[in-house]
């Protein structure tokens, strides 16, 4: 686990990495008397009860009992136990650890890019929120008080920025469409984005590569994964390092001061005393430094200053089982530090360094019982602690006070199967004790408040026949009051002053959602419709009096928005021969359409001249295509479209300033071909953005043009 303190900024890269390492080792020493009892026990369990669902398990279909065994997806996020995908309620989107290396992805907002069909607000200086459903998770600040979950293993991530976290040691990512407060609590109103760690399987394997590119790119990396002790151990282990200098845009303009240089470290082992018991420990580190941060392009281009980030997660975690008995239960303990520095070296604002720091720690304990003969219950406890601290080098000029959560949560779902039906009730209770803390440079009161908030879900899904179900569900979401927002009083000098609002209510938002789901002859597709009423928007700047003092400001309840979509997804998967050698063919589309898009806000419609919700497009799709011949040579040929969408004009020259304006939609496409001269040996050759497309994300902040790379991947 990773317990890191407040360091001195000098000295706190190198303690940060020393402390991972030592989580590591704590984890490894941990595991030890497991490992060693294992040696003459049973191996590990392939059934996987919390964070490492496998793939796919057999199960004989009614029609072919005696032959072939189909495989089926399942998936551990959308109920927080492993579930057959075909019995939910709720859509989910798998990518995989083929996915992530097939699209060469870095982190996890390149891999999502290329097969989420939503918006992302994606900025130069490693800073991107993924939206889902109209809602995105929060780059700055708290991550429970966004509107997308990231998790990693089922915790909170404790960032909402998906450019800070690496993918390297990562199995495989779960995306579950909808309101997940039912199982996660607050933030996850869109949404929930799980990264599963690899936990070490196979054979013992060493592997290593190199990759160049353009603006003077370079990645190395290497790793060790396999298993031990007769598959009773499993041990993941991975380390990169990357560097970039500027890009230029696709309109061949150099954009300056958007250098990138990064590098990062993990290990999961996994080890187990029999197979109804087993133990895993999991350490991230990841470093970033002299990220450029320029200007948006409508203004004076800032060629000096930059950002570093800062991160470690550490978790231990042990599932259990009785079989006989039909019972399950998972206990996890994690601890996560995110820091994000902006530097200004001509101290322009009066300072040379800005800082921002999230500790997050937690506990998570479920167990699940089987209900009669046609169900089973699951029954947990969860508890976050998060501390935000803010500062500035010299002190003295912080942007926000700082402030400290704790978060105890009590949750059930029963799953009912009955004949072709399986249904699914949920609840969950959320008590929140919020405190806002003296801060060096703004004049506090310190404050605190409790609230609570109920959160429930009911979904069932019905199976037609053996390739054909249909689903549907109702739940809500909630996004908390964050404490400055709750429980705040602080001013920095006269222009400056904001107090909370005791009585706000949080965020809401409740969905109704359909669809139809089928897999058939390599096909596999779905095909649904979501509704969703948000209500209780918060919102600052509204005037009001303190202590006859009139010039203060609050915070409000206000409207929210109607948001409603089609969403789809198809794929297909099949294998021919070609010159008597083996062919596979794997097209794939997922998209999103939406039939409304409303804000409920009056101030807001009136500010923004719109009543369309912004940085929401009317359409987004990806798709593309994977070519395999002769298991040496692969293809992989995608793309994505963002379409047209409203977006806040920020440029304060310009005559519309603050209100809604145009934005036009687009497609960039990408390749990466690779062919295995040898089992051992993968050479590659990948190019982003081919055609050149001058684009960008959010307004003002253009994106790479065509970028090539080159590399290599050996395995022993």
């Amino acid at each position: 686990m990773l317990a890191i303190t407040q360091i001195p900024e000098g000295g706190k890269e190198s303690r940060m990495k020393r402390a991972t390492i030592a989580s590591i080792l704590v984890c490894l020493t941990c595991c030890a008397p497991i490992i060693s009892g294992a040696a003459e026990s049973e191996p590990i369990r392939t059934e996987a009860v919390q964070n490492q669902p496998e793939t796919q398990t057999g199960s004989k279909t009614k029609s072919n009992e005696g032959a072939a065994t189909k495989l089926e997806e399942v998936v551990v996020t959308a109920t927080r136990v492993p579930t057959p995908a075909k019995e939910l309620p709720v859509p989910v989107q798998v990518i995989s650890r083929k996915d992530i290396e097939g699209a060469r992805a870095n982190d996890l907002s390149e891999v999502l890019t290329e097969y989420l069909p939503e918006h992302f607000q994606k900025y130069p200086g490693a800073l991107t929120s993924v939206s889902i459903r109209g809602f995105r998770s929060d780059t700055t600040g708290v991550d429970i008080k966004g509107h997308v979950l990231i998790l990693i293993d089922g915790h909170r991530a404790g960032t909402g920025n998906i450019a800070a976290i690496p993918l390297d040691n990562v199995e495989r990512i779960e995306i579950v469409r909808g309101p997940g407060s039912v199982v996660y609590g607050s933030a996850a109103m869109g949404g929930v984005v799980n990264i599963i760690t690899r936990k070490g399987k196979g054979d013992p394997s060493l592997n290593a590569g190199m990759e160049y590119g353009n603006w003077n790119y370079f990645k190395g990396r290497g790793g060790f994964s396999g298993s031990l002790l007769d598959n009773r151990v499993g041990v993941s282990l991975t380390g990169r390092t990357i560097a970039r200098g500027s890009y230029e845009s696709g309109g061949g303009t150099k954009i300056s001061n958007t250098a990138y240089n990064d590098e990062a470290f993990s290990g999961s082992i996994a080890a187990s005393v029999n197979p109804d018991h087993s133990l895993f420990a999991v350490g991230h580190y990841f470093r970033a430094w002299d990220i450029g941060t320029p200007n948006p392009t409508y203004m004076t281009p800032d060629l000096v200053d930059t950002k570093d980030i800062l991160r470690g997660y550490g978790s231990l975690g042990y599932d259990g089982a009785f079989p006989d008995w039909g019972m399950n239960w998972h206990l996890s303990y994690y601890n996560v530090f995110d820091q994000n520095r902006w530097r200004y070296p001509e101290a322009a604002y009066g300072y040379t360094s800005a800082t921002t720091e999230q500790q997050t720690q937690g506990i998570r304990t479920q167990a699940t019982f089987p209900t009669l003969s046609f169900g089973r219950l699951l029954v947990g406890f969860d508890w976050d602690g998060i501390d935000v601290n803010s500062y500035t080098n010299p002190a003295g000029y912080p942007w926000s006070p700082n402030s400290t959560y704790n978060n105890y949560a009590f949750f059930a779902e029963e799953k009912i199967d009955w004949n072709k039906l399986t249904l699914l009730l949920g609840i969950r209770y959320d008590l929140f004790q919020e405190e806002i803390l003296p801060t060096e440079g703004l004049d506090v009161r310190q404050e605190n408040r409790d609230f609570g908030h109920t959160s429930w879900r009911t979904g069932l899904t019905y199976r037609f026949v053996d390739w054909l179900s249909g689903r549907a569900a109702v739940g809500n979401a909630f996004t908390i009051p964050s404490a400055d927002e709750l429980a705040g009083r602080y001013q920095s000098g006269q222009w400056m002053k904001i107090v909370g609002n005791p009585d706000l209510k949080p965020e809401s938002g409740i969905t109704y959602e359909a669809g139809l789901d089928a897999e058939f002859a390599g096909f596999k597709t779905g095909i649904g419709f979501f509704y969703t009423d948000y209500s209780d928007k918060i919102t600052g700047g509204f005037p009001t009096c303190v202590d006859g003092d009139c010039t203060w400001t609050t915070y409000r309840n206000v409207e929210g928005a109607i948001l409603s979509a089609i969403e789809g997804s198809i794929s297909y998967k099949k294998a021919f021969t070609l010159d008597e050698r083996p062919l596979t063919l794997r097209p794939y589309m997922n998209f999103v359409y939406y039939t409304q898009r409303e804000l409920e806000d009056a101030t807001l419609i009136q500010t923004l001249n719109s009543a369309t919700v912004p940085y929401v497009p009317v359409w987004d799709a990806t798709a593309g295509i994977e070519v395999n011949y002769d298991r040496k040579w692969t293809l992989l040929f995608g793309g994505f479209y963002t379409g047209d969408e409203k977006q806040q004009n920020f440029n304060y020259l310009s005559p519309t300033y603050n209100q809604a304006m145009d934005k036009g939609g687009f497609v960039v496409l990408s390749a990466k071909l690779s062919y295995r001269p040898a089992k051992f040996l993968e050479i590659y050759l990948a190019s982003d953005n081919l055609t050149n497309r001058d684009y960008a994300f959010v307004d003002g902040y253009p994106m790479p043009g065509r970028s090539v790379r080159i590399g290599f991947e050996a395995r022993y």
